[in-house]
Formats: C-alpha cells, sequence, structure tokens
C-alpha cells in the first residue's frame, strides 16, 4: 500500500541519517564554472575504463555540502533544506521555515546516526543508534537497504571491478548498462548501474536484494560540471523504495565540493544540547517499539508500522 505523505518524510528522514548543512557558503560557489564537461567515451568503454572513469570521478569527492536545497514527497510542499556530507559516515542534514524555525534535524558520524521532527505527531523525541548496534537489531527491519546507501544516490559511486558481473553494454538513449554484486550486512546485493554514454556521470541506479527484489532505485539529472573539482554532479535526485511504496525528490542548486564545514566537526556530534528538551530514544533497544506500531521478530514480516510526520512548509534562508 502506498505511504502517505507524513508516513513518507519520516522514512526519507531515516534513509538520509546514513549517509552529511551550514551556512555562508556564497564564496564557495565561485568555484563552479559553466565550460562544458570533457567526454570521457567516445565509443562502448571496456570494462576497465568504464570502472576506472566511475572511480575516479568519485574519488575526487570527499565532501558535499549545499544551501538551498530541498526535498519533497509526493503530495506535500517541498522542504527547504541544508545538506552536508563527508566521506564515509559523516552527515547532516537540517530543515525548517524561516517563520517556525527547525523543523528537522538528521545527522551521522562513525559512531553513530540520529533523526528529529519537530512535527512528529507522537512527540518529537530524537531517535539514535550506533551503526554497529542498528545493523543487528529488529529496528533494522524498518529500512530495506543501508542508510549509506543515500551517497551513491547521489551519484558518487564506487565500483568494485572484481564485482562486475555484467557489461558494459548499450542501453539505449546515449546510456551504458553495468552490473555489480556489492556485499552488505544482509547479504550480497546486486545493482544495475546506467551512466552516461560520453560523460560518465551516474543516471540511473537499481539496487536488488540477495533475494533479486528491487529495493532501491535513484535516477539522477541536471548535471553540472565543476571544473576545478573535476566532478560532474547532479541537481535533482530521485529516489524510490518500491517495497514500501516510497518516493522523494531532492533538489540541489550549486554544490560546494571538497571544502571543510563551516561549523567544524561539531556539526556532525549528536545535537544533545540543542535538542536537549526532548527525549532521546535508542532504537537498537532491544525494547524499542516505533510510535503508533510495532516491530516484528527478526524472523517476523518486514514491514513494521511506522509513525508518521508531518511536513513543513517550504523556507529560504533559514538559520
Amino acid at each position: 500500500m502506498p505511504l502517505s505523505a507524513r508516513t513518507s518524510l519520516l522514512l526519507v528522514s531515516l534513509l538520509l541519517v546514513g549517509a552529511g548543512g551550514g551556512c555562508r557558503w556564497n564564496e564557495w560557489f565561485t568555484r563552479h564554472t559553466s565550460e562544458p564537461p570533457p567526454i570521457l567515451f567516445s565509443q562502448l568503454p571496456t570494462r576497465e575504463e568504464a570502472v576506472a572513469a566511475i572511480n575516479a570521478s568519485s574519488s575526487r569527492v570527499q565532501s558535499l555540502q549545499t544551501q538551498g536545497a530541498s526535498v519533497s514527497v509526493p503530495g506535500a510542499p517541498a522542504i527547504g533544506a541544508e545538506i552536508a556530507l563527508t566521506r564515509p559516515k559523516n552527515f547532516r542534514f537540517r530543515a525548517g521555515t524561516s517563520l517556525l524555525g527547525p523543523e528537522l534535524d538528521m545527522g551521522s558520524n562513525d559512531e553513530l546516526f540520529w533523526f528529529w521532527a519537530a512535527r512528529a505527531p507522537d512527540g518529537p523525541d530524537v531517535y539514535y543508534a550506533r551503526h554497529d548496534a542498528f545493523a543487528g537489531s529488529r529496528a533494522r527491519q524498518m529500512l530495506p537497504i543501508e542508510p549509506t546507501w543515500l551517497i551513491e544516490a547521489l551519484g558518487v559511486v564506487e565500483i568494485d571491478p572484481s564485482g562486475v558481473i555484467e557489461g558494459p553494454t548499450q542501453a539505449g538513449d546515449g546510456r551504458v548498462q553495468l552490473r555489480t554484486t556489492m556485499q552488505a550486512s544482509a547479504g550480497q546485493f546486486t545493482r544495475l548501474i546506467q551512466f552516461d554514454a560520453k560523460h560518465g556521470w551516474i543516471l540511473e541506479q537499481h539496487l536488488y536484494d540477495p533475494a533479486g527484489q528491487l529495493i532501491a532505485s535513484a535516477r539522477n539529472s541536471q548535471h553540472e560540471y565543476y571544473k576545478l573539482d573535476g566532478v560532474s554532479l547532479p541537481k535533482r535526485i530521485d529516489v524510490s523504495i518500491p517495497q514500501g511504496g516510497l518516493k522523494f525528490q531532492l533538489d540541489v542548486n550549486q554544490w560546494a565540493i571538497n571544502q571543510p564545514p563551516l561549523e567544524g566537526q561539531t556539526l556532525y556530534e549528536l545535537p544533545r544540547q540543542q535538542l536537549a528538551s526532548y527525549r532521546f530514544v535508542d532504537m537498537a533497544d532491544p525494547s524499542f517499539v516505533p510510535p503508533g506500531g510495532t516491530l516484528p521478530s527478526l524472523s517476523g514480516p518486514q514491514t513494521p508500522a511506522i509513525p508518521q510526520a508531518s511536513l513543513p512548509n517550504r523556507y529560504r534562508g533559514w538559520r
């Protein structure tokens, strides 16, 4: 059954935390140029050429930051947002309105991740978990994919050359396709990647679980080339999680690449002081139950009840 817009937003929140805001980035955007991207392939590349080009592009991106981004789900207004990430696990996503202030706060570091929604109907608790504890917990069933997959959904993809099982092959419409395997805590996944036949940037990714079921897709568009960094990045990212009927869209005005966070490494710390008035809930605790629902046993069904969260209005320039 398709999820409501409120439920979708909470799942978006949980997805985002596994992957890296701040302000005053205008001076960084001068690094961007409107020059055309280089042509990497003049014909169908070999497997070695395709993997090398994709990995080389990803290796140039160690951190991303943006202001003026938005996230939206079908049937609901977009949320103004600020996003920052430093690979592999540092992440911060904040959203709010100039009138009402903070609405969402999500983040991750090497140790743990968290998320908070100001208008959650059951109360704005701060949900958090250690990465290692969450991977083996019952709450892990709330997500069909590894949370850090969002980094790759942004088009920052790394491919193990030994994991390529098919391709490159022509996929039509200026696209080339690769099929690879990925090892995760839940087993071996299969990933279908489509990239631009000339420029090599990622256009689509489809992730399949060990049983062969499609569990996540990402489509990237509106790419821009950043000459000084030698990388092209999408300004629109459409993500879908078919098993939950979840779809959301990220829109980005500009990326700042490989710049230190203006707030320092404290940006990626659990905001205990900022959210001190709220209850902190460990999702990896064996007794954890989502508000308004129950979690199945580890051998039970894969669709627990998920609390709903309301959407704030779109904003610009919130601090």
